[in-house]
């Protein structure tokens, strides 16, 4: 009987995971690799592409989801002016 056909399940599925590890590890360098590469491309996939035509609700949607992210955005800039009341300094 040779060495690996002794080795038990446990140990068949250990050896499985270290294979999987190291292809992640391999696939990671690799992607990182194409990145460095081609830093312009990758964000030009990721912007929006703007369709043909918008009917009215849609135009209303995006709208309302821009000034709300704009919002959102000048809100954690800027620092609140509000104070939390201290619950202690209320109870009485």
């Amino acid at each position: 009987m040779t060495a690996l056909s002794k080795i038990e399940y446990p140990h068949w599925l250990m050896i499985a995971g270290v294979f999987l590890l190291l292809l992640g590890f391999i696939g990671l360098a690799v992607r990182r690799r194409g990145v460095k590469a081609e830093p312009l491309a990758m964000a030009n996939d990721q912007e929006l592409s703007e369709p043909a035509e918008l009917n009215d609700v849609e135009v209303y949607n995006r709208s309302a989801k821009e000034k709300r992210r704009d919002r959102w955005a000048d809100q954690s800039a800027a620092p609140s002016s509000r104070s939390i009341p201290d619950a202690r300094a209320t109870n009485d």
